[in-house]
């Protein structure tokens, strides 16, 4: 493994997608703003904002940090300099993982700091925010472990659908759960079993998919 050009391959790829970073995380600051207005409507389009601003951020990067290279033929010319097959794999890997990480967390420390000060919010809310925002990076998760391994937009874009579909169900349970529905109406932040078997389960699936991600990328033989 070769820390050097990894960093090299990383860093290059991270300058290259600047400014989408930049558009998805003021993108989602304001829509984590717009939850804030006064008025459910508001809470309402600010939540489908943030859904949207995250679902296009992790194709987009995908697609432009993994996907297009192939197509591009960027990827033959990379593997024609002394890069190994582990440093591509880990730079390219990482690179989207980070990529998406930025208007993620941005995002959830917005509507965190929001819960704290904006008059009337009900702390509770934090507990239901962070079972979606991780059921969302589970999403982006599969999504990406798809791109790793079909290397196909097609197939990228039916998970991300898949993805889309399963939210608004889990969306809906985590909301008419009697135990985290009361929990979200109260000005305490509490953690029961029910809460941390389902953040336990969306981590294993998220640490489980960028795993095999990693493995799967630096065994292949095929790359160019």
């Amino acid at each position: 493994m070769n820390p050097q050009a990894i960093q090299i391959l990383f860093f290059k790829d991270l300058f290259l997608s600047r400014w989408a970073l930049f558009g998805y995380l003021i993108g989602g600051l304001l829509s984590a703003l717009v939850t804030c207005l006064p008025g459910q409507t508001f809470g309402f389009i600010g939540f489908i904002l943030i859904v949207t601003v995250t679902i296009a951020a992790g194709i987009h990067l995908i697609g432009m940090l993994l996907l297009s290279e192939p197509i591009e033929m960027t990827r033959t010319f990379i593997m024609s300099l002394p890069v190994s097959l582990l440093d591509y794999s880990i730079a390219k890997i990482s690179v989207v993982l980070v990529a998406f990480l930025i208007p993620w967390v941005g995002m959830l420390a917005c509507l965190t700091v929001l819960t704290f000060i904006v008059p009337g919010a009900k702390a509770g809310v934090l507990v239901l925010i962070v079972l979606l925002f991780m059921f969302m990076m589970g999403g982006f998760s599969l999504q990406l472990v798809t791109a790793v391994i079909t290397q196909s937009v097609g197939w990228t874009i039916v998970m991300v659908v898949l993805g889309n579909v399963l939210f608004n169900l889990f969306a809906k349970f985590v909301n008419e759960h009697p135990v985290i529905a009361e929990i979200a109406k109260g000005d305490s932040i509490a953690w029961p079993p029910v809460v941390l078997q389902i953040l336990a389960v969306e981590a294993i699936v998220v640490i489980a998919a960028i795993a095999f991600a990693f493995v799967w990328q630096s065994r292949r033989r095929d790359l160019v």
